[in-house]
């Protein structure tokens, strides 16, 4: 599958199944300012960068950053059809090339970035805020997909893989953070009146297959839950998986969630 595929497949699935969970905690988390300079980081096809440009009804500038070439392009074209005066531009969320102090509100998405990103792309988010600013970071925290984990443990068991890839796998479980540990990372990079809000959002899919061959699956997280085996041992556990999940579902969906966050601050 090439990039232009994968960013259709993200503008029609991952946006209205996952991101846009995310840009309605936001919308009801904080009073959107009536003017001035609001970045959207990591914007994916751009919905809720042009939707936060026509709230603001010609009084702010909205700008979304995205690393994907081919989802900017998207989000150029949504916006040109609707006439939305937001902009958007290719760019990676460690390494902005906005000055110092430039927006009065900058939005940033870490929901699907491992753990080890969260902090250098809230740093930047920081750095390009003015003072007395907003800024709000949207992130996975600690429970999230707790029960694909437990079907993946014992997945491993039954193939005898358990002790060997434990270790990792507990990695993978406890890697997001906490919202409190998150709100600690905030207040360190210079942040006041830091708050959090959370939702569990559930996800259902009809069946194993389903569930693991969705977009939201496939394109962004099983390779790297995989990845913690050899290779040649993905086949086998994921028909295990998938064993696993018809056998506890007793002809039900299969039913995951996560715990959508958003971390506020003041510069």
């Amino acid at each position: 599958m090439n990039n232009k595929e994968l960013a259709f497949r993200y503008d029609l699935f991952i946006t209205p199944d996952w991101r846009d969970r995310f840009d309605t905690l936001v919308n009801e988390s904080i009073e959107l300012p009536v003017e001035g300079r609001i970045l959207d980081i990591n914007c994916g096809t751009g919905a809720h960068a042009i939707e936060l440009a026509e709230n603001m009804r010609g009084k702010a500038e909205v700008v979304g950053v995205d690393p994907d070439p081919e989802r900017i392009a998207l989000a150029r074209a949504k916006a040109l059809v609707k006439k939305s005066e937001a902009t958007f531009e290719q760019g990676i969320a460690t390494a902005l090339r906005f000055e110092n102090r430039a927006f009065n509100l900058v939005i940033g998405d870490a929901s699907m970035l491992r753990e080890n990103q969260m902090e250098p792309v809230l740093a930047e988010m920081v750095r390009v805020t003015e003072p007395d600013g907003r800024v709000l970071l949207k992130l996975t925290t600690h429970g999230s997909f707790d029960e694909f984990f437990s079907i993946y443990w014992e997945a491993l068991h039954e193939d005898g893989l358990d002790a060997e890839a434990w270790g990792a796998l507990e990695e993978l479980i406890n890697e997001r953070r906490t919202y409190t540990e998150a709100e600690t990372t905030a207040d360190r990079l210079g942040l006041r009146k830091i708050e959090s809000v959370t939702s569990k959002e559930d996800f259902s899919y009809e069946d194993a297959e389903s569930f693991l061959e969705s977009p939201l699956i496939k394109d962004h997280f099983l390779a790297q839950w995989l990845g913690i085996l050899p290779l040649e041992k993905h086949d086998e556990v994921r028909r295990h998986i998938v064993s696993i999940i018809e056998r506890e579902r007793h002809d039900g969906p299969f039913e995951v969630s996560i715990k959508a966050t958003i971390v506020m601050g003041t510069r």
